[in-house]
């Protein structure tokens, strides 16, 4: 009798296929969480404000947090933008900010000398403004252009994406969105525009601020403008030849921006721009891998991927397959640089709310705010890849071991290990009647050269199993 232990769990990394030296490596790892080499089910999205955006305000596409500063007074709205509209959930109901012609809506909040505003564009009607307190918006003073990527970089708002315009990049004076026009007498404190043409077609896509230099996407390369002031501004396009058309997935972690293109993660970091290295994620990644799958990255991803920093970990809603609106959810830990998916809930957009930002937001396809962290999630699923324990010699598995627990509200919690071999399967259900941690043994034989396990949840059942996993052979 021999005792094989996997002494702690990842997410997953499908780099050397589907026989792997690592069993710890998942194939697949949905809805569950890794830290700390547990593996627990994923908490879920639990309901933020619990009252949908109507049906007749238009299609829902953006969700972004502005909170009001007076002195010491916090005032935290959640804005929805939708295919003409932006509201606000303001006096527990859903009241319409402006009307305009079409969405893909972009947010900045400013703070001036008294009072934060939110300024808002969609790239065809005028920029907008909004101070927190009144009953709609209004334009904003002297803006230059219909803009609907904003970033706030030295001092100054930055915009672009005029469908007039769309190679144009303005910027305003010096502690003033109102005033965007350049001056003569001292040319450090005015405003002005940056033209940024790509002879191949390019667009701009989005825009960010990143250590003392401003990012711009565009769809088949990336600029960086670096300088204090409109006399020492400079372009340059980025080593790498890498861009994006998913414009909507850039996210920021300390010095560097991340992105999704239909490679993998672009990484922008200095004037280089590569993809992530790891490339753990084939089925996703690679469409020659994917091709039978139906799991790949779907073509229409750059008009609905979206994607935010949240806890030092990378968020991307992205569509698979086919689909044209996004089906899954893909988490990457910067730190542990390891993925798991998520796809109990179809995310729209992404926001962070709390006083440190410490709440993750989630626009649902039910048209609903939602929260991570509460609840549960539905179908937690994790899977090895095929392992032979170090020897491709005949051997026969006798039991399967794991120590944690498992809960369910209303019900007695249940979770299927499966271990599948070259000869057979073997299902064993996992119970209990209290939420206390034990270990679980469940015995079988099943022979064969290599060997995978299964572990997945019942519905509404929630689990964390610590130490790894157990395996007696003969």
């Amino acid at each position: 009798m021999g005792k094989y232990r996997i002494p702690y769990l990842e997410g997953m990394d499908e780099t050397l296929g589907v026989v792997a030296g690592n069993a710890a490596a998942a194939r697949i790892a949905r809805n569950v969480s890794t830290d700390h080499g547990r593996l627990c089910s994923a908490a879920g999205l639990g309901t933020y404000i619990s009252t949908a955006v109507p049906n007749n305000l238009g299609n829902v596409e953006s969700v972004y947090v502005f909170c009001e500063m007076d002195e010491d007074d916090r005032t935290e709205y959640v804005i929805v933008g939708t295919s003409t509209k932006v509201l606000v959930w303001k006096n527990s109901q859903w009241k319409t900010l402006f009307t305009g012609t079409a969405g893909g809506w972009g947010f900045l909040s400013y703070k001036t000398e008294d009072d934060t505003v939110l300024i808002f564009g969609n790239g065809v009607d005028n920029v907008q403004v909004w101070d927190g307190e009144s009953n709609a918006s209004t334009a904003l003073t002297g803006a230059p252009a219909k803009g609907k990527y904003f970033a706030l970089h030295y001092e100054r708002v930055w915009m672009c994406g005029d469908s007039e315009n769309p190679d144009r990049l303005y910027y305003s004076r010096m502690l003033n969105p109102n005033n965007w026009t350049g001056d003569a007498t001292t040319p450090e404190i005015g405003g002005g525009f940056v033209d940024l043409p790509t002879f191949d077609g390019g667009v701009i896509t989005n825009l960010y601020s990143v250590g003392g230099d401003l990012c711009i996407l565009k769809s088949t390369t990336a600029l960086l403008l670096y300088g204090t002031s409109p006399e020492n501004y400079q372009v340059t396009e980025m080593n790498g030849g890498l861009g994006t058309i998913a414009g909507r997935t850039a996210a920021v972690f300390g010095q560097t921006g991340y992105f999704l293109t239909a490679q993998g993660i672009g990484v922008q970091s200095g004037t280089s721009i590569a993809l992530l290295d790891d490339r753990k994620l084939p089925r996703l990644f690679d469409a020659s891998f994917a091709e039978d799958t139906g799991e790949g990255l779907s073509a229409s991803f750059g008009g609905c991927a979206c994607g935010i920093c949240f806890g030092q970990r990378l968020w991307f809603s992205l569509p698979q397959g086919t689909a044209t609106a996004n089906t899954a959810v893909l988490e990457y830990d910067l730190m542990r640089e390891t993925y798991v998916l998520h796809d109990d809930r179809k995310v729209l957009c992404f926001a962070k709310s709390g006083q440190m930002k410490e709440k993750l937001l989630a626009l649902c396809d039910d048209r609903k705010v939602r929260v991570y962290g509460e609840g549960t999630s539905s179908g937690a699923q994790w899977t090895t890849p095929y392992f032979d324990f170090g020897t491709n010699d005949e051997k026969t598995l006798c039991a399967i071991e794991l120590y944690g627990e498992m809960h369910r509200e209303g019900g007695l919690p249940c979770v299927l290990v499966t271990v599948t071999s070259d000869r057979g399967t073997k299902t064993r259900r996992l119970t209990a009647r209290n939420g206390e941690e034990t270990l679980f043994k469940r015995k079988f034989r099943l022979g064969g050269r290599r060997f995978k396990v299964d572990i997945s949840a019942e519905t509404g059942t929630s689990f964390c199993f610590t130490g790894g996993i157990g395996l007696e052979t003969e």
